[in-house]
């Protein structure tokens, strides 16, 4: 499994697997580094900080609109778990708990984005917050990492 693929599972859940060439600690530094975050998620994001530890935070900012949240768990380069609030509404969004395996030179990710209930996550199926995921995740692939 190269290419992302995505289920749903239960009522609340929408889950997110995909394997990558690189190791857990490139995968983490992906997904955890500003400078490494732009090359994949989006050459468009105007502002682009992360704190990834447990009480840290992250936001992502684009000319349109932001996701940002707070760091709940974080244990590199294998775990961590956040929430995405879009635009700042704390009121919505899921629970994101992204999990890093080894998978021999490579890494078997799994992302799973628990909404409050079943309306909450078909309205977010509906306004395309799954749409290009694994367009999205792909790109990680492609991440030039400095040494």
């Amino acid at each position: 499994m190269t290419d992302a693929q995505l289920a749903l599972d239960g009522d609340t859940d929408v889950v997110i697997r995909r394997r990558f060439s690189h190791p857990p600690e490139k995968v983490w530094r992906a997904l955890t580094e500003p400078a490494l975050i732009r090359q994949w998620l989006s050459p468009d994001l105007i502002d682009c900080r992360i704190d990834a530890r447990p009480g840290g935070s992250f936001r992502y900012d684009w000319p349109e609109f932001s996701f940002s949240g707070p760091i709940l768990e974080a244990r590199a380069p294998h775990h961590m778990v956040h929430v995405e609030h879009f635009n700042g509404d704390t009121t919505q969004g899921p629970t994101v708990t992204t999990t890093l395996a080894a998978d021999g030179s490579g890494t078997r990710m799994t992302v799973v984005m628990r909404y409050k209930d079943a309306a909450a996550r078909a309205t977010a199926i509906e306004q395309g917050f799954t749409d290009g995921i694994a367009e999205v995740y792909g790109q990680i692939e492609q991440v030039s990492f400095p040494a």
